[in-house]
């Protein structure tokens, strides 16, 4: 691989010279539902009976099932508000690939010119009223202007747009989004105060098309759910009567999406002391919960991990990070690697076993970057299908 460069692994099934596939369509769909989705979409042109067969949604829902199982076509989506409204993407697997061939090169300015950019269906977005309310199965949910909420595929470019859940609702206390396996939907949480102070949580679903009102909660101190398990997850800190915020009495809340209910989940390590709480929750090896907290007092953060889900007592420390300014944790992988968002506008990969940081990501002038993973389908935001 030439410096500077990734190169996007791309699949190629042809048929053969008479137009006759040489394999049965069972084969070809099980080797298709592996292609990553924005190679799908030039498959489609190889011929009408693969452009049916990648049009249908059980193979839409095959591939995404594969893509998701199993972290293919997994990539990094980058938004910049500031001065230039910009979205990029890395793709996940070329870009350890990349670090691993150029262990010793310095190669902040080197990875994200080769970022695949995406545009957005708007005319001209406020660059300071762009939210990241989360992604699922190849949807990514935004939350623009403080008007509506977007539900948009990076990888095929469409999108729809959803209403306000009501005429008189403000900007979002706390928000979420992700996919509901028990009824098959994709449901939109959002916490609004109205006009009257009136605290409401709403939940969106697009089979339906329309919101509603659900049993709310009094306070969450974090805005964006994390999704796991099937259930949405945030930060609930507590405050004592001065204003600080209590350690000891913060929880995790999570939001079950089929059961459409609340509950505190778990309380926080028992040993953190006065401590300032980061806002943003993570995933450690695609299915454990992780939260970092920032120390005063020590200048460092840690970045604890839920080892068993829902079990107070399963918390434990996995990394402590001296002298970084940290944002938050955006992903741990399977093999060790940590993306770390600084809040500076940096982007940094810790390697757990190496124990030592590589720059993938650092500006010439200060952003203020907002993160998400998604995998690349070709589920239709329009449907879900």
């Amino acid at each position: 691989m030439a410096d500077g460069v990734l190169l996007e692994r791309e699949t190629q099934l042809v048929p053969s010279d008479d137009g006759a596939c040489i394999f049965n369509n069972d084969i070809i769909l099980e080797i298709l539902s592996w292609v990553p989705g924005k190679s799908l979409l030039r498959c489609r042109r190889v011929c009408k009976s693969w452009c049916t067969l990648i049009s249908d949604p059980n193979f839409v829902r095959k591939q995404c099932s594969q893509a998701v199982r199993h972290s293919t076509n997994l990539r990094l989506l980058m938004f910049t508000n500031r001065w230039h409204f910009l979205i990029k993407s890395i793709d996940y697997e070329s870009l350890l690939s990349f670090l691993t061939k150029n262990k010793h090169e310095n190669i902040s300015r080197v990875v994200v010119p080769r970022c695949r950019r995406h545009k957005l269906p708007l005319t001209q977005p406020d660059n300071r009223n762009v939210w990241i309310m989360g992604s699922s199965n190849g949807l990514v949910c935004l939350f623009l202007n403080g008007h509506y909420t977007l539900l948009w595929n990076p990888c095929t470019g469409n999108s729809k747009k959803i209403p306000k859940p009501s005429p008189e609702a403000f900007l979002p206390a706390f928000y979420g989004f992700g996919y509901d396996s028990a009824t098959d939907d994709y449901k939109v949480i959002c916490n609004c105060l109205s006009a009257d102070r009136t605290n409401e949580v709403f939940v969106f679903t697009l089979k339906t098309g329309s919101w509603r009102i659900v049993e709310g909660i009094d306070h969450i101190g974090s805005d964006r759910g994390l999704l796991l398990n099937g259930a949405l997850h945030w930060l609930n800190i507590k405050r004592r009567a001065d204003g600080s915020i209590d350690p000891k009495s913060t929880t995790i809340t999570s939001f079950d999406l089929a059961k459409e209910k609340f509950q505190e989940l778990v309380s926080l390590p028992n040993v953190l002391g006065d401590i300032f709480l980061g806002e943003d929750l993570g995933v450690y090896k695609s299915s454990h919960l992780l939260c970092s907290f920032d120390n005063f007092r020590f200048g460092n953060t840690e970045i604890w991990v839920m080892m068993e889900y829902g079990v107070e007592q399963s918390w434990t420390k996995l990394i402590v990070l001296k002298d970084q300014d940290l944002s938050h944790p955006v992903y741990v992988s399977e093999d060790d690697k940590v993306f770390i968002g600084l809040r500076q506008g940096d982007l940094k990969l810790y390697d757990l076993k190496e124990n030592r940081y590589r720059s993938i990501l650092k500006p010439k002038k200060q952003l203020r970057l907002a993160f998400a993973l998604y995998v690349e389908t070709l589920v239709s935001p329009a449907t879900g299908k």
